[in-house]
């Protein structure tokens, strides 16, 4: 989007920074935005596989209480949490049992997201059950950000982990909505074996990331830059499409910038596909 410039850089924030998956919310804006992130990972083996660069800067602590804390280790590093994997949970579905075995235990060091310097545009939350407690100390970077993706799970699959309405409840309170779910992860229940893939489920809701959007009353008061960064954000980062369309008609109304046939334009040239 030429059309709209954006002068500062859009504030990434990449919490539990491990390449486990492909992080293609990230790989776009930062391909096609002026943007900067800066990830956490306190997994030292998975922190040496990150890559850094000129817009991209990764630190080797966890985001959390502020407090040094044991970091379970498990076979597969993504299932890795300051929690225990609920294993008469997670035996139900195929691997998870496995993957969630506690190989190793890692002291290391936290830091409140509050504490952490700048504030950010757009946070990405992936902590493994421990998303109540990283937000209750960073409640003023998330009330400063735009937008918050979060991976939860319907019934978490660790033990003590607070459940999906209790986060919701937290960001509802610090003024987002949820907007979309990004990725939704099916699982069927073992033994049941769907299309020769333990990893295809049928219906039941294994994992979602959800994207929160702050609240369309807040919205309407953004300043121009952030505003434009939203815009980004939810073209590149997340395909919203249609709310995006929706945002450049509140630019032209509030700021009297109308790109309005120019975003048409590009409408016509992507392939719009629902997600769910």
């Amino acid at each position: 989007m030429n059309f709209l410039k954006i002068e500062d850089p859009i504030s990434i924030c990449d919490i539990g920074a491990a390449p486990s998956d492909e992080q293609i919310l990230i790989d776009s804006l930062l391909e096609n935005t002026n943007c900067k992130l800066t990830g956490f990972e306190p997994n030292k083996i998975q922190f040496d596989k990150l890559n850094e660069s000129k817009n991209k800067k990764y630190y080797n602590f966890a985001i959390g209480d502020g407090k040094e804390k044991i970091l379970n280790i498990c076979k597969a590093p993504g299932m890795s949490s300051f929690l225990k994997p609920d294993n008469n949970y997670n035996k139900m579905f195929h691997n998870f049992f496995y993957w969630g075995q506690i190989i190793d235990k890692i002291k290391v060091k936290t830091k409140k997201l509050d504490d952490i310097e700048p504030d950010f545009d757009l946070i990405k939350i992936d902590v493994q059950g421990y998303e109540s407690e990283l937000i209750k100390y960073g409640k003023n970077k998330i009330k400063n950000s735009l937008v918050i993706q979060i991976e939860v799970s319907p019934i978490s699959s660790y033990i003590d982990a607070k459940p999906f309405p209790y986060v919701y409840n937290q960001l509802e309170n610090l003024d987002f909505d949820l907007h979309m779910f990004s990725k939704i992860e099916n699982r069927s229940f073992a033994p049941l074996i769907i299309n020769n893939s333990t990893k295809t489920g049928l219906y039941y809701l294994y994992q979602l990331d959800c994207v929160f959007v702050k609240k369309f009353k807040i919205i309407d008061s953004l300043e121009l830059k952030d505003l434009l960064k939203l815009i980004h954000i939810m073209h590149y980062g997340f395909q919203a499409y249609d709310f995006v369309l929706n945002l450049i008609h509140s630019l032209n109304k509030k700021f009297k910038i109308n790109v309005i046939e120019e975003y048409k334009k590009i409408l016509k040239s992507v392939k719009i596909i629902p997600r769910y």
